[in-house]
């Protein structure tokens, strides 16, 4: 990378790289000097000095070669979701602009064309991991001095986090009731395992073990494609209620013998949830039952069970939460309080007054 260098011609500071240089119009000082060198460092004097190289590339350009590393590694999922970034945003915004040209200031007008457009912070988030990355691509290859994400904050958003939202007993009972087929048996296993939607439509004959009572997770389905689990984590192996067997074991009647997968969608499995999905809108429509979306059958299992004393830990595993501390964040305020146990202990201990 070029170092940036002064003069001091008639007591005037000048600055450039190599033998190109120009008056920065101040007295040659130390202050001075320092001030210049904020100012490159900030990037406001590139254009000023032609510091960059006349070929560097589009903005675009990069922006492809960073997606093609992200492609060797990430999982489809999340490919999809930069791919998106990509194409709904960065692309529109920076279409036929140089990497040269791109200061702070329009990487700050970006963001904030994003918060006015609605997007939520993750997407703004995504985007800028690509335009960052782009940019220190750009920085090895000499194409420009400074990275301009690094010089612009994460626009301050308010996040509303969605509440989870258990249906009751009664309520799971309505729905179990005005469905059938596979969409009641999805639903069910949903109720009675918690476990995603994906990875309940990943599931094979062969994960599942009814002589231990077992259920084996390990791969979930997103956008048409199998990947392995979400996280390490949600590689487990989870135990099978009376309930779930149930609908599994009614599940086995349509499938068991037609495909290697316990859902299956003609001859294969089901890419997607929006099968399921556009049915349980439905029922719940017509229940007069407050709307949701389907990962509430996840905190209905992990509600009821915690809400009826059930250990914190098996929960945990049974959702595959990394931790327990993931699962009491969330959860917490559904297990039983137990203020009055713990003052009855004491009153026990010291009410007659001795140690």
């Amino acid at each position: 990378m070029q170092k940036l260098r002064f003069k001091n011609r008639s007591g005037i500071l000048y600055f450039g790289f190599g033998d190109k240089f120009k008056s920065s119009k101040l007295k040659y000082s130390v202050v001075n000097k320092n001030i210049i060198i904020g100012k490159f460092k900030s990037g406001n004097l590139a254009e000023d000095l032609s510091f960059v190289s006349i070929d560097a590339p589009l903005v675009t350009t990069l922006l492809e070669e960073v997606m093609s590393c992200k492609e060797s590694s990430l999982k489809h999922n999340s490919i999809l979701s930069y791919r998106t970034a990509c194409s709904t945003s960065i692309i529109p915004y920076f279409k036929n602009k140089f990497v040269s040209d791109i200061k702070p200031i329009d990487i700050k007008m970006f963001q904030d064309s994003l918060v006015k457009r609605g997007l939520k912070r993750q997407s703004i988030a995504m985007a800028r991991v690509l335009i960052k990355e782009l940019f220190d691509i750009a920085i090895i290859r000499e194409y420009t001095t400074v990275n301009p994400v690094k010089m612009v904050s994460m626009p301050k958003m308010k996040v509303t986090k969605e509440k989870p939202k258990p249906f009751t007993l009664d309520e799971i009972d309505l729905i179990i009731k005005n469905t059938e087929g596979s969409i009641r048996n999805f639903l069910g296993i949903s109720f009675f395992t918690g476990i995603r939607s994906g990875e309940l439509l990943a599931l094979r004959w062969n994960d599942i073990d009814f002589d231990n009572d077992t259920i084996s997770i390990s791969n979930t389905i997103a956008s048409g494609v199998i990947n392995t689990a979400k996280t390490h984590s949600s590689v487990r192996d989870i135990e099978m209620l009376d309930e779930a067997r149930k609908y599994l074991k009614a599940q086995q009647l349509l499938t068991g013998l037609k495909n290697e997968f316990v859902f299956m969608d003609k001859n294969s499995f089901y890419g997607h949830n929006k099968h399921f999905y556009g049915f349980y809108q439905r029922v719940l429509k017509n229940l007069k039952i407050e709307a949701r979306n389907l990962h509430n059958t996840r905190h209905t299992f992990a509600s009821m069970m915690l809400n009826n004393g059930i250990d914190p830990l098996w929960v945990s595993n049974m959702l595959g939460h990394e931790n327990l501390n993931i699962t009491l964040q969330i959860y917490t305020h559904y297990m039983p309080k137990k203020e009055k146990m713990v003052i009855g202990f004491l009153n026990k201990r010291y009410k007659s007054g001795t140690n």
